[in-house]
């Protein structure tokens, strides 16, 4: 299958929405963290909507490089389709331990109707503190961060995924900087086949609740590894 590697354009901002809508609820932390969104599905698709808003002028502001995977279409193939997505931290554009690279949710955020507000604030600050802890104690602010990586699930086993991680990862190279994320059980597979190593396991609970996550804590040094990890 012919994939075309991009950045992202303005008009890709809706396949990027449907991709999240369509791919992230295999993930169990926005399950965790949207348990409402087919009980309010309007709102769940106008706040993914102005969240990657925000997340696009956060590239445009030079915090963010957000990249685009094309494939053909599988009914058309003559017709590119936007299928997989990636958001990377610029390196040096945020203070190491703190999501601004990523845009932090507005207060408006946590009033949505499909989410957890409380398990939204628990997941962020369990994630801000494991930056700080964990990724920053260990690279300070040369790092680069994939804060998201989704497929469409019928690209899902083509290689479009590998494909968006191998551009960071040569990113990285040519910076000499590490990349670091949180994973799940899904996504940890996939980066540990490229070299990705496990560092921490962060636990993201609400005082009083029994539901609980683990995201794995991850990183990638082109300075341990010469390979191409293909």
């Amino acid at each position: 299958m012919s994939i075309i590697i991009r950045e992202m354009k303005v008009e890709d901002l809706h396949a990027i929405v449907d991709i999240a809508k369509l791919a992230f609820p295999y993930d169990k932390q926005f399950v965790y963290k949207y348990p409402y969104r087919e009980e309010y599905p309007e709102e769940h698709h106008k706040n993914l909507t102005i969240r990657y808003t925000e997340y696009l002028n956060s590239t445009f502001a030079g915090r963010n490089t957000i990249m685009i995977a094309e494939a053909p279409d599988l009914t058309e193939p003559n017709v590119a389709k936007v299928v997989a997505f990636s958001i990377w931290s610029n390196v040096g554009t945020s203070p190491p331990g703190q999501d601004t690279a990523a845009i932090a949710p507005s207060e408006q955020h946590y009033e949505r109707k499909d989410c957890n507000t409380e398990r939204l604030k628990a997941y962020r600050a369990a994630t801000t503190k494991a930056r700080k802890d964990i990724f920053a104690r260990m690279y300070g602010e040369r790092q680069s961060s994939l804060r998201q990586l989704a497929t469409l699930p019928e690209y899902w086993h083509r290689g479009v995924g590998t494909q968006l991680l191998h551009w960071g990862m040569e990113r990285s190279r040519e910076q000499g900087v590490p990349i670091t994320l949180f994973a799940g059980p899904m996504g940890k597979n996939l980066y540990e086949k490229h070299g990705f190593k496990e560092l921490e396991k962060v636990h993201v609970q609400v005082d009083g609740e029994s539901a609980a996550i683990f995201q794995t804590a991850m990183s990638w040094n082109p300075k341990l590894d010469t390979d191409d990890a293909q």
